[in-house]
């Protein structure tokens, strides 16, 4: 897969014909060493993602997918097993790692069948490609020469590519999700879209091949109490006395009327109606308090409970 897709961009990037149209080497020279290039990272892309993922399937105790590891397109397979299932809303995927690995093969076969005329067409650019040059700069283009069939391979295979990749690119993205939700659930979303972008999945598995996989779902429960529990401690630091009045109601005067109900009418069924508090003055006012304190009845009709008696008339009438 890293072959194909380093040699369409260098194909794409570097034309081996504009380079000769400049006298910088000949076409065929150029085609030799993109396949060199695209080779070498092939191989290391290879060895470190055996290294890795036969690493991962030893320690999560898969030890019979440790071959897959070292087949191309089978080492996308393992990534899925490693990964464990794809959650879509409430639909569970448990072998996400076959549709992955088809969508792989599907992108690179796309790539290969545009590479192929390349190739054929770029080893001898004199018969095959025309080099013109304008004011937007150098343009390339295939003779009349080439087979009709090569012409039409590239056609194809160029459509094609651009449909598989779509499809790659989002099973790629679900597959990465999984893969380093497990290994790095701390970074995985930006590992995932680097993934995306390059092919450095092999160098940061091999970077993450002794972690232990972990269940990505139990790490966030951990996470969100570790944050509840900080939050609470911060919270304790702010209101150290937390409820001062340590009482139920969370009210700084408790239950004054200790009722089931919480209201102030009565102890069960509708509330009553409200007592007239005790008059503080009573003993001025000829009250209940006055008639106690003077022992001569109502206030109001004289006798010690007046305090102004004496000037109203009325504590002498009381005398006599």
């Amino acid at each position: 897969m890293e072959f194909f897709i380093i040699l369409n961009w260098l194909l794409n990037l570097f034309n081996p014909a504009a380079a000769e149209f400049y006298g910088i080497a000949a076409a065929d020279t150029l085609s030799y060493a993109f396949l060199g290039i695209a080779g070498g990272f092939f191989v290391l892309v290879y060895v470190f993602k055996a290294i890795a993922l036969s690493t991962m399937a030893k320690n999560a105790g898969k030890r019979q997918l440790v071959w897959c590891a070292y087949i191309p397109f089978a080492s996308t397979y393992l990534m899925g097993e490693l990964g464990g299932e794809l959650r879509l809303g409430r639909s569970k995927i448990k072998k996400f790692g076959y549709i992955a690995m088809a969508a792989e093969i599907l992108y690179a076969a796309s790539l290969a069948v545009t590479c192929v005329p390349q190739l054929y067409a770029y080893s001898d650019t004199a018969r095959f490609i025309t080099v013109t040059e304008s004011d937007y700069g150098l343009s390339a283009a295939f003779t009349t020469e080439f087979p009709l069939a090569l012409y039409n391979m590239y056609r194809v295979g160029n459509v094609l590519a651009i449909i598989f990749d779509i499809i790659y690119i989002v099973a790629a993205v679900f597959l990465f999700i999984c893969f380093f939700r497990r290994y790095a659930p701390a970074s995985y979303i930006w590992m995932t879209v680097l993934c995306v972008l390059l092919p450095a999945s092999a160098f940061l598995a091999f970077a993450f091949r002794k972690r232990k996989p972990i269940d990505y779902d139990a790490y966030m429960r951990a996470r969100a109490e570790a944050i509840r529990r900080q939050q609470q401690y911060y919270y304790q630091q702010q209101n150290p006395y937390n409820n001062p009045y340590n009482n139920p109601y969370n009210n700084p005067y408790g239950n004054p009327y200790n009722n089931p109900y919480n209201n102030p009418y009565g102890q069960q069924g509708a509330p009553s109606e409200p007592k007239e508090p005790d008059d503080p003055f009573g003993e001025y006012s000829g009250g209940q308090n006055g008639t106690q304190s003077g022992g001569q009845g109502n206030g109001r009709q004289g006798g010690e409970g007046d305090p102004f008696g004496e000037y109203s008339g009325k504590d002498g009438e009381s005398k006599q």
